[in-house]
């Protein structure tokens, strides 16, 4: 599934959508009778060049619009992402304020054409072309500060990741270097997906697992679910809270061998923090086991209770991995 802002063209700012306007005006060619008098070949040619004027600029301004898929009915997930990245309300209030000077731009054009065709004299035409010109780039001048803005907004919502909000999603949390990278990597069925999050330190990793026929989406996300909760900023906390609307469940990883730097108490204070905040099932799996003494294990055994022991690294253990998710999915 595509994510619901791919399709979002590239915004062109105010001056290059002005200079894209006159360069088609220009381009304009016609043909006139032998015997068409100068007033009839001036009516014409500014006729042209006004509607070329008016469908370039408008129709580039509707189709932004348009193209942007409608707030309200976005999932709540990547309502929460344009919430956090552009501010829904003010992606509304441009969205708006581009509309309304699409359907301006037009009515000025037709008001400018209805002026051309009571005119007597050559040199009126040219005139009142120019003034035309002259209201549009004003029109779209005004917008120069909502094109930048969208076009910032625009940019981060298409690196969004495509995740599938109606296909079950198993999202890997624990501190760094606990193997969550290698653990999408190993179980996906084709090359894993990466694409930006929100306040996010690193790029989220998205890999899809096929379980009896059915397909199960598989996240790491790197500098998200790998700090307590209580040190996060509140923009951080709204990227993380996005996460609850997805269906699905919460895969723990802890390090029993501590190899990444993080002993046992520390992680087990990360699990602490993100159970408070985050409202999916979250189910605990002990990895790098091959390399954890007997000692460690039973000591995490101490402090986590049972889980499932993997070498993911090594392939061992990931069908039980599999087998649990499954059964907690389905």
């Amino acid at each position: 599934m595509k994510q619901p802002f791919e399709d979002i063209p590239t915004i062109i700012m105010a001056e290059e959508l002005i200079e894209k306007s006159i360069r088609e005006a220009k381009r304009m060619e016609l043909s006139f009778p032998r015997n068409a008098s100068a007033i009839v070949k001036a009516r014409r040619r500014e006729i042209s060049r006004i509607n070329a004027m008016a469908n370039t600029s408008a129709k580039y301004l509707e189709k932004i619009v348009k193209s942007f898929p409608n707030i309200d009915s976005l999932h709540p997930f990547y309502r929460e992402m344009l919430e956090i990245i552009g501010g829904t309300s003010n992606i509304r209030a441009i969205l708006g304020r581009i509309n309304r000077a699409s359907r301006i731009i037009r009515e000025i054009a037709s008001s400018s054409i209805f002026e051309l065709k009571k005119i007597e004299n050559p040199i009126e035409a040219n005139k009142i072309r120019r003034a035309f010109i002259g209201r549009m780039a004003s029109i779209i001048r005004d917008l120069s500060q909502d094109l930048e803005k969208l076009s910032e907004v625009r940019n981060k919502l298409k690196d969004v990741p495509s995740i599938d909000p109606n296909i079950p999603i198993v999202i890997l949390a624990g501190y760094p270097g606990v193997g969550k990278s290698t653990i999408v990597g190993a179980l996906s069925s084709a090359k894993p997906e990466v694409r930006s999050y929100p306040f996010t330190t690193k790029e989220v990793i998205v890999g899809h697992i096929k379980i009896d026929e059915k397909i199960i989406q598989i996240v790491d996300t790197p500098g998200l679910l790998d700090r307590p909760i209580e040190k996060r900023s509140k923009e951080e906390l709204m990227a993380i809270s996005a996460l609850n609307y997805l269906k699905g469940l919460i895969a723990f990883i802890v390090d029993t061998s501590e190899s990444n730097g993080f002993t046992l108490e520390e992680q087990r204070a990360l699990f602490e923090s993100l159970s408070k905040f985050l409202t999916s099932k979250i189910i605990i799996f002990f990895n790098k086991v091959d390399i954890s003494s007997e000692e460690q294990i039973l000591k995490a055994e101490s402090i986590f209770g049972l889980c499932i022991k993997m070498a993911a690294a090594k392939g061992i253990g990931l069908e039980k991995f599999l087998e649990s998710i499954k059964n907690a999915l389905m």
